[in-house]
């Protein structure tokens, strides 16, 4: 069977996890290389990942050209997806694009048209489905034990140190990204179709939002190097490695005069636009209703989902799941698998696993762009609710 020879475009966070896994070694994937513009982080990221050898390119169109080059990891920042996909398509390269598609729908939709003229595999990296706890709801909800389902909430609270890493790089502009509902929330809203099905739509869309807490007259200072010495020692939301390059180190490796990979900016910044708190409130075209929350400032981050039908609801938190029968009242706790090893909680492992079946098959399933797109869809127009204050409809035709 086909060996598949894989780069990695994007030498940041999550360029840092698939480089490592590919270069140790995968039953049917190698790594062929690395490609990232910036000379000097793709020198570092080389070193600090131990990837001795391995080939590295800064020009992304002699990256693409190379003929042993099979398909390509999209790990680049979000603003820059559309344009690294559409260039790796046309030159022939199948492609696992990391979450989200892009920062906007439209976008999204240039990358399906491509595709579609190209003919190559786009694999849409949303890797929460791959885990143990998603697989097992998946197959509850699609056993028919809760009935018709009514109604589905989900919950994303993210830990201290991570919301505060979405402040100071460039995620804190929606236009990079599309908000943090596109970006961060996307594995959610993501699960949340999936458990509904791809066959179904999302037709109006409310939210309410805000930026209730990083507000600019908090600054003690425009960075953290730059704050004083007491301030800094009590802040919560100090810069701190854990989510960004690289991700088991002491310290990020920060340019900063960079706003792509960005600096010790202080979180109370004056440049940002995204909220920092934000409900959304869903209708699907079938009836079904549901509702979506994220909350930072948190200990600990988690996920919580609950899912309601005619004959039960479900409950899933901290790794656990209990369904209550409507009619006996009967609870019924399902076994959850454990994940298994690798980043991510193995599901990163898995999603490569997954991204080598599609390329042997020449299709991405249900893990394809117009799921991908359906996401960034429906997270832009809760931005437009949540700006507007008016209850956003999506028709047919703008799901392409």
């Amino acid at each position: 069977m086909k060996m598949y020879r894989i780069g990695v475009i994007g030498a940041g966070a999550r360029g840092e996890t698939f480089a490592r896994q590919l270069y140790a070694g995968m039953e049917r994937a190698t790594l062929f290389g690395i490609c990232d513009r910036d000379a000097d982080r793709l020198g570092k990221f080389v070193d600090y990942c131990e990837l001795k050898g391995a080939r590295t390119f800064t020009d992304s169109a002699e990256f693409f050209r190379q003929p042993d080059l099979d398909a390509v990891i999209i790990t680049t920042p979000d603003f820059t997806h559309r344009d690294v996909a559409l260039q790796a398509m046309r030159a022939g390269k199948d492609i696992y694009l990391e979450k989200p598609v892009a920062p906007t729908s439209e976008q999204c939709r240039e990358i399906i048209r491509c595709q579609r003229e190209t003919g190559r595999v786009a694999f849409v990296g949303f890797n929460l489905r791959a885990a143990a706890q998603s697989e097992r709801l998946k197959d509850i909800v699609s056993s028919g034990i809760l009935g018709q389902i009514l109604h589905v909430e989900g919950l994303e609270q993210l830990s201290v140190a991570h919301s505060a890493s979405f402040m100071r790089r460039f995620h804190r502009k929606r236009e990079n990204t599309g908000g943090l509902l596109n970006h961060k929330c996307c594995h959610d809203l993501d699960r949340i179709l999936w458990l509904i099905g791809h066959e179904r739509r999302v037709v109006k869309v409310a939210s309410f939002a805000g930026l209730n807490v990083f507000l600019p007259r908090k600054a003690p200072a425009k960075t953290c190097h730059e704050c004083p010495a007491g301030i800094y020692q009590a802040c919560p939301y100090k810069d701190t490695a854990g989510f960004v390059f690289p991700v088991h180190g002491d310290r990020p490796i920060h340019h900063q005069s960079s706003d792509i990979y960005g600096a010790d900016l202080c979180v109370y910044n004056d440049d940002k636009s995204v909220f920092d708190n934000q409900t959304v409130i869903l209708e699907w075209d079938h009836g079904v209703r549901g509702n979506f929350n994220v909350q930072l400032f948190q200990s600990r981050g988690c996920r919580e989902t609950r899912i309601w039908g005619e004959k039960g609801c479900l409950q899933a938190v901290d790794g656990k799941i209990r369904t209550i029968l409507s009619a006996t009242g009967d609870e019924i706790d399902h076994a959850v698998a454990s994940n298994g090893a690798g980043g991510h909680g193995g599901t990163d492992p898995k999603m490569l696993g997954r991204f080598v079946a599609a390329l042997d098959g020449g299709d991405s399933g249900d893990s394809g762009l117009s799921q991908g797109m359906a996401v960034t869809l429906v997270a832009e127009k809760a931005e437009r609710s949540a700006l507007s204050g008016q209850v956003q409809a999506i028709a047919n035709e703008e799901y392409f």
